[in-house]
């Protein structure tokens, strides 16, 4: 009886450990209903690996792909096969790298530990600060799979690393199995050195690539922003020019007025009134000057942004209104991933508002319920829009291929639990908000 509860404890710790690491690499909370089910599914698993020796699970890989595609909404074959291999791998290495090297060195025998089995739950639970040491130590950053994920080059790099992963697991439990049968002494700490080497090297590629890749998007989105920049210089001197001009020509308007009030003709002073004075308060509501808003944006980036999308709405026909709230900062969410969230947003907008009937686009920055709120408003042809396919990389309402969705922008949010996107449509209105709630000290 006391063998059997071991072998329970065994397969329960197992569970729990890498169960722990899979929701560390994938940031997905397993719901705990499914828990025990798939404990089920792990201890039958269990059964049927010892039944060949082997004293794992041969039902680990199955129930992390579920997982994987039910909860973690993975849906390349890449990220599938990596978070049902990747903690799996990472658990049997560091288990069979204490197991080969580490307990030898303090004279610990497999034998010792099956006669108890609390040595066993140390070694097993030492999985977890072990985990914690080596992904700090490669600086592994999990969020940044997802946004990489359909990547092409980076496609090629995780099936090389999935290759390593599922042959390390196939390596490792015939290891054990061909060691019923042979003399494999050197076998297991050989596989688990090959192993966790060809890991380290494929963990590096990856944050190699990684690394370039958002330093590239750094560089593109530095030289989009001094672009921006550039064409939001050229906006504010064209509207200083255009109220010099203003200003001279209403001087001289008023001298031409104080003449006729002086002379009390009455004719050419409403003749003065009518040809110049009447339509000046309506020159200076002109669109471009709603630019001028944007002085109370407090981030710069963001401001010569919305500075040239609205530029380039103007330029398309469209009718455009600003509003922006003083004292409305983003400083919790990374600038990269809010100037490639809100240009996305802007550029569906005039894509949209331009085939609508009466193109219009609003954008508004203000608080709301202490959160941080970037609202994008424009026209629709269509009385309303189906949002869920929207979703959908490359979906467009213009054709298959063109549009960018909301995918790209889903990817992004991925990362982040406190900003969130709304979006609405409903009579030939489409409006989408992003929101900012500040991050707790």
């Amino acid at each position: 009886m006391m063998i059997d509860f071991q072998i329970a404890l065994e397969y329960l710790l197992h569970f729990i450990v890498i169960q722990w690491i899979y929701e560390q690499t994938s940031l997905v909370r397993v719901p705990r209903l499914v828990l025990p089910l798939a404990f089920l599914v792990e201890f039958l698993g269990g059964l049927l690996g010892s039944s060949f020796g082997v004293g794992l699970s041969f039902m680990t890989p199955f129930y992390l792909l579920f997982y994987a595609y039910f909860f973690g909404k993975e849906r390349t074959a890449n990220m599938l096969a990596f978070y049902a291999f990747y903690p799996l791998v990472i658990y049997l290495l560091i288990f069979n790298g204490y197991s080969y090297f580490l307990m030898p060195a303090f004279n610990i025998t497999s034998d010792f530990l099956n006669k108890s089995y609390l040595y066993f739950i140390f070694f097993d639970l030492l999985i977890v600060p072990t985990f914690v040491a080596l992904s700090k130590l490669l600086n592994i950053d999990f969020k940044s799979l997802r946004v990489l994920e359909r990547d092409r080059k980076f496609s090629r790099i995780m099936f090389f690393t999935n290759f390593i992963l599922i042959s390390y697991v196939i390596l490792n439990y015939a290891v054990v199995v061909a060691s019923q049968f042979f003399s494999l002494y050197y076998a297991g700490p050989i596989v688990t050195l090959v192993g966790f080497a060809s890991i380290l090297f494929a963990v590096y590629s990856v944050n190699k690539y990684a690394d370039e890749y958002f330093e590239n998007q750094r560089r593109k989105e530095n030289r989009r922003h001094l672009d921006d920049l550039e064409k939001y210089s050229e906006q504010v001197e064209s509207l200083y020019e255009t109220l010099r001009c203003f200003r001279h020509d209403y001087t001289n308007v008023l001298i031409s007025l104080s003449e006729a009030i002086q002379m009390r003709d009455i004719d050419q002073i409403k003749m003065i009134y009518d040809t110049v004075l009447k339509d000046s308060a309506s020159d200076l509501k002109q669109q471009k000057f709603d630019l001028a808003k944007l002085t109370h944006v407090t981030n710069m980036p963001l401001k010569s942004l919305l500075s040239s999308k609205l530029a380039e709405a103007f330029d398309k026909g469209i009718h455009c209104h600003v509003e922006v709230e003083e004292g409305v900062f983003f400083t919790d969410m990374r600038a990269l991933d809010l100037i490639t969230i809100t240009s996305i947003l802007c550029d569906n907008a005039i894509e949209a508002a331009v085939l609508s009937e009466t193109p219009k686009l609003s954008i508004a920055i203000f608080k709301m319920e202490g959160q941080s709120v970037i609202a994008v408003e424009n026209s629709t042809k269509e009385d309303s829009i189906d949002i869920t396919p929207l979703k959908k990389r490359g979906f467009s309402t213009k054709g298959t291929g063109r549009g960018l969705g909301l995918a790209n922008i889903e990817e992004i949010l991925f990362r982040y639990d406190n900003v969130s996107l709304e979006t609405e449509s409903a009579q030939h209105r489409f409006v989408q908000l992003l929101s900012v709630t500040p991050k707790q000290d």
